[in-house]
C-alpha cells in the first residue's frame, strides 16, 4: 500500500460514451473502486452527462460534456495528480473515421494542462484508415504510461509508438458482485426457475455497423441515416440463434435468461432480445433489463454459461468463475477470450450468419456446458497483473 506522500489527490477520468452502456459502467465503477483502495479520500472527476454516473458510487466531480464542460475540465486536469484515458473501445475506427482525430484531439487539449496522463486498459483496434493510423500515433505521444487491456490491441498500438505498450486486463475483471440474494430474488421475480436446470445468459445486439463514414452510428442514427444497414443479417441473426437455443433446450432442458446491456435508442439491445425471445418456440426465456453492473453480474454467478454479442458480459462473467461463448463482430473478442485461454469460443458473426450454422453453436454451448471449464486461477492471475500495474501507477511520484 502506498504511503501518504505518494497517494493521489485528484485523478481525472476521460472515458468513453457510457450513456445506458452497462460495460463502459462496469469499467468506470471498478476504475474508482481501484483508485479508492488505494486512497479513500481520492477525489475522482469524470466527464460525463448527468444521468451517465452515480455521483455517490463513482464520481465526486461531474464535469458536462460538449462545450459547456471545457472551463470545469480545464480546472480538473490542472489540479489533477493524473489523468486516466480509458474504459471501452476508444481507439478504432470501424465504426467512424472521425473517432481517432476526435481522440487525438483531446488529449493534445488536455495535455496542455496536465502532465501525467495514461493510457489505461485501452480497446484499440482495428484502425484501418491511414488517418486514423496518424491520430493515434498523436494520442498516443501525449500517453505514458500506455497500457491496452489484450494483445490484439497490442497488435494495433505497439507500431504507432516507439514508448513500450503495456498489456494490462480490462479494469472490469476487479468489479466486486452485488448481493446474491438481490440477484436471485431479481430471477425468481422474473420467472427463472432455480430448480437445477441450465441457466445461460444470453446477451445480444443487433448487427454491428461496419462503415468506413465520418458520422458516427449514434448520430447517424439520429439523422436518420444507415439505420437498415445490417438489417438483414441481423434477422438471419435473430433466426438462427433463436433456433440453436430451442434446440439446446431440447436437448438438455436449459432455461435462457437474456440480459441487455446497452438500451439506448441507437443501440436498443434489449429490442433484439425480446425479437429473439419472441422468435423461440419452447418458451424457455426470460428477458430482465439490469441497470447495476454489480448486480448484472451477481445474475450472472447464477448462470453456467454465457452466450454473448457484447465484450462485457463475457468479461464480468469470468470475473464470477462462469465460461463465455463470444458471437464476436470484431477483433476485441479474440484479444480477451485469448487471455483467459478461450480463444476457441469465439464464432465470427459474419461466418456463423453466411454459414446457418445453428448446428455448430449448438455443439459448442453443449460442450462448454459438460466441460465445467474453471476460470478461477486464470482470472485470479490477470488480477494480480492489474493490481500490480495499479500500484505503479496510482503514485503520485
Amino acid at each position: 500500500m502506498l504511503s501518504d506522500t505518494h497517494k493521489l489527490r485528484n485523478v481525472l477520468i476521460l472515458a468513453g460514451d457510457a450513456d445506458g452502456n452497462l460495460g463502459d459502467a462496469a469499467i468506470a465503477r471498478a476504475t474508482c473502486d481501484a483508485l479508492r483502495r488505494y486512497n479513500p479520500n481520492v477525489i475522482i472527476h469524470a466527464v460525463s452527462s448527468a444521468t451517465e454516473l452515480d455521483h455517490r458510487s463513482i464520481a465526486d466531480v461531474i464535469i458536462p460534456k460538449g462545450i459547456q464542460g471545457l472551463p470545469a475540465l480545464i480546472r480538473s486536469a490542472r489540479i489533477s495528480d493524473l489523468v486516466l484515458c480509458g474504459g471501452g473501445g476508444l481507439f478504432q475506427d470501424d465504426d467512424s473515421l472521425i473517432k481517432m482525430p476526435y481522440w487525438a484531439a483531446r488529449l493534445l487539449f488536455v495535455r496542455l494542462f496536465s502532465r501525467r496522463i495514461a493510457g489505461y486498459s485501452i480497446g484499440a483496434g482495428p484502425l484501418q484508415a491511414k488517418t486514423s493510423r496518424f491520430a493515434g500515433r498523436i494520442a498516443l505521444s501525449c500517453l505514458d504510461p500506455i497500457s491496452v487491456r489484450d494483445h490484439r490491441a497490442h497488435e494495433t498500438l505497439q507500431p504507432l509508438t516507439t514508448k513500450t505498450v503495456h498489456v494490462i486486463p480490462d479494469p472490469a475483471l476487479l468489479l466486486a458482485p452485488g448481493s446474491n440474494e438481490q440477484a436471485k430474488s431479481l430471477l425468481e421475480m422474473n420467472g427463472v426457475p432455480m430448480d437445477g436446470r441450465p441457466l445461460i445468459g444470453v446477451a445480444l445486439r443487433q448487427w454491428f455497423h461496419k462503415g468506413r463514414t465520418w458520422i458516427p452510428y449514434q448520430y447517424a442514427y439520429k439523422l436518420g441515416l444507415n439505420k437498415t444497414r445490417g438489417q438483414k443479417q441481423c434477422d438471419q441473426m435473430i433466426d438462427l440463434v433463436a433456433k440453436a437455443l430451442d434446440k439446446l433446450s431440447a436437448q438438455t432442458g436449459a432455461f435462457f435468461v437474456f440480459l441487455p446491456t446497452y438500451n439506448v435508442a441507437h443501440e436498443n439491445d434489449a429490442d433484439i432480445c425480446q425479437r429473439t425471445i419472441g422468435q423461440m418456440h419452447s418458451g424457455n426465456a426470460a428477458l430482465i433489463h439490469i441497470n447495476d453492473p454489480r448486480l448484472y453480474q451477481a445474475v450472472l454467478s447464477h448462470m453456467q454459461l454465457m452466450l454473448t454479442a457484447r465484450m462485457h458480459p463475457a468479461i464480468l462473467a469470468a470475473g464470477v468463475g462462469v465460461p463465455a461463448i463470444g458471437l464476436a463482430y470484431n477483433q476485441k473478442f479474440r484479444g480477451f477470450f485469448s487471455l483467459i485461454g478461450r480463444e476457441d469460443a469465439v464464432i465470427p458473426l459474419d461466418h456463423f450468419v453466411a454459414a446457418n450454422d445453428v448446428d455448430a453453436l449448438v455443439l459448442r454451448m453443449s460442450q462448454t456446458l459438460q466441460s465445467r471449464n474453471d476460470l478461477t486461477s486464470t482470472v485470479g492471475d490477470l488480477r494480480n497483473r492489474l493490481n500490480q500495474f495499479n500500484e505503479a501507477l496510482f503514485s503520485r511520484t
